[in-house]
């Protein structure tokens, strides 16, 4: 059982953008009929299938955004910002400067924390524990993100990264916190259009912040907008945003604690062995019979349909909004 859902997103995955991004908005799972019903009103008001922000900033031709006026735009991205600021309690983004990660973390480092990417969603994942827990929500979050094919190399890396995450809440008395996650299309899930918008956001905001880079005026406009927010008693008036943005002396002084502690190394390795043993055992135990699903893990992934032609790998969300 899962009281709230984070839907996950990201911005600059593409090698030619210089900036990462892990985004997440978290929803009362009680919430969720009511936030679709509306979500879907705007849809059908407003003629379009699915909200993929980068296409809507640039009217892409090919897309449900074509010839629509900057008014119509307006009228719209605020509803989206209203729809969020209603429904979600919680949104967290950690960006990181590639260029500093790529020349301050050292290679053999890399190898157990991945790249970028990989370290922003640690960052990303472990506050939304940190906020749970202070918060006092009883049951683990459920973990959406947006689809990608089983074989994907993106796809898996989160799944590695929740897997060591989860070994490592095991391994501190905390079991099964990880482990209700998936990856489901975002046409199906306005929480996964919603984060998007956030993501292009805060990817907008974060390359002004890292490269000096102008803003999209729809990013400024939403940030002043969503920093604005009051929300209600299950957020606070001061903790409803929270984002960071890993300075290059951050890193710096992360990597000289990870020297003295080798934290993030030994965390890889007791996963690497931990997941070696099983893999071990589960061979063993092919022999002599299947091997069982525990209860609820065959709900744990989902394996419907590709990203189609919106997805990261066509035309990213930040390309197509700054080209």
């Amino acid at each position: 059982m899962s009281y709230f859902t984070a839907y996950i997103d990201d911005s600059g995955t593409d090698p030619n953008q210089r900036v990462a991004i892990g985004t997440a908005l978290v929803v009362p799972a009680s919430r969720i009929p009511a936030f679709d019903d509306e979500w879907e009103k705007l849809k059908k008001k407003h003629g379009f299938s699915d909200f993929h922000t980068s296409e809507f900033v640039a009217t892409n031709d090919e897309s449900d955004f074509a010839n629509w006026s900057e008014d119509k735009q307006r009228v719209v991205f605020l509803r989206v910002r209203q729809i969020i600021k209603k429904y979600g309690v919680k949104i967290y983004s950690f960006a990181v400067n590639k260029k500093d990660y790529n020349e301050v973390i050292p290679p053999d480092l890399k190898k157990y924390i991945g790249n970028h990417y990989s370290w922003a969603i640690r960052y990303l994942l472990a506050n939304l524990v940190a906020w749970r827990m202070a918060k006092g929500i009883p049951y683990p979050l459920q973990y959406l993100f947006d689809w990608m094919e089983p074989r994907d190399p993106e796809r898996r890396e989160i799944e590695a990264i929740m897997e060591q995450a989860e070994h490592q809440a095991r391994q501190a008395g905390f079991p099964g916190e990880y482990i209700n996650y998936d990856f489901r299309h975002r046409r199906d899930h306005p929480g996964l259009q919603c984060v998007d918008a956030l993501a292009w956001m805060f990817y907008q905001i974060s390359q002004h912040a890292f490269l000096a880079t102008p803003c999209h005026q729809f990013a400024e406009s939403a940030w002043k907008d969503y920093a604005s927010t009051i929300k209600n008693e299950i957020a606070g008036p001061t903790d409803w945003i929270t984002a960071t943005s890993i300075r290059r002396e951050d890193l710096k002084s992360w990597i000289e604690r990870e020297k003295v502690s080798n934290k993030a190394k030994k965390i890889f390795l007791e996963w690497e062995k931990y997941k070696n043993e099983q893999e071990k055992q589960d061979g063993n135990k092919s022999r002599v019979r299947p091997v069982q699903r525990r209860d609820g893990e065959a709900n744990f992934r989902s394996t419907r349909g590709n990203k189609g032609p919106t997805g990261r790998r066509k035309g990213s969300k930040e390309e197509k909004a700054e080209g």
